[in-house]
């Protein structure tokens, strides 16, 4: 009864319009057991069908906009809350929360530009032309908001650090889900910053111990993604 109950509930919030990842998985949460169809009305039946079809739809539908491409816009601080609260929903081995994410906006995205990225360009490119300088100057500004997300593995006798690296491997898809689900322009870099101690130590990381996975830019669509090439799943999976 409890999944009734639950499923019910989402379906008379008004949550299930137009498809959004997060309002979708925020209503899958409440559900204390499986979902049986045959339990719920026509009505909500036929709700959920289609939302489950949506679902299915934005997976296959959706394409990251290259930070370069997108606009900085703004993003609503309501959504951003809710993109980082089901961003850390997440495959988690042992519940370790082996991850941190520091949300870089405002004033923070020039500071680190000058501070880091550009500066630590520029040391080690002191012949760079003013073109590519200029590029760097603005890395973090590209969109209104970049989320960080930190690989901290933690010691643990029996799990093993790459299943922790994977859980923020998983972090960041789902912000990116997130972000896209709501309309925004979204993509996840790494870049050459990633990998830099000094920028580690900024957003909170432990050099040797923590690693940047990835940046997730979330900024304003202008115009339409081109689809790229997809892989034929003949050639990538396997059926035993």
């Amino acid at each position: 009864m409890q999944a009734t109950t639950g499923i019910k509930a989402c379906l008379q919030s008004k949550l299930w319009g137009a498809f959004n990842w997060c309002a979708f998985l925020k209503c899958i949460d409440t559900l204390q057991a499986p979902i049986e169809l045959s339990m719920l009305s026509n009505e909500n039946n036929l709700h959920l069908e289609t939302e489950m079809t949506n679902v299915i739809e934005f997976l296959s539908l959706r394409r990251s906009v290259t930070a370069k491409t997108m606009a900085v816009g703004n993003v609503d601080p309501s959504h951003l809350d809710q993109i980082l609260a089901v961003g850390i929903r997440v495959p988690d081995h042992g519940a370790l929360k082996p991850w941190r994410l520091v949300v870089i906006s405002g004033a923070a995205r020039a500071r680190l530009d000058s501070e880091i990225i550009h500066a630590e360009f520029t040391a080690s490119n002191p012949n760079a032309k003013p073109e590519v300088e200029e590029i760097e100057k603005g890395r973090l500004q590209r969109a209104d908001v970049v989320v960080a997300v930190l690989s901290t593995p933690v010691e643990h006798p029996k799990i093993d650090v790459w299943e922790m690296q994977l859980s923020a491997g998983a972090v960041c898809t789902t912000l990116l889900y997130a972000a896209q689900s709501f309309g925004y322009a979204a993509q996840w870099l790494t870049e050459w910053y990633a990998y830099s101690d000094r920028m580690l130590t900024e957003l909170g990381g432990r050099p040797g111990l923590d690693r940047i996975a990835g940046f997730i830019y979330i900024g304003e669509k202008i115009k339409p993604p081109i689809e790229r090439t997809r892989p034929d799943p003949d050639k990538v999976i396997t059926r035993l």
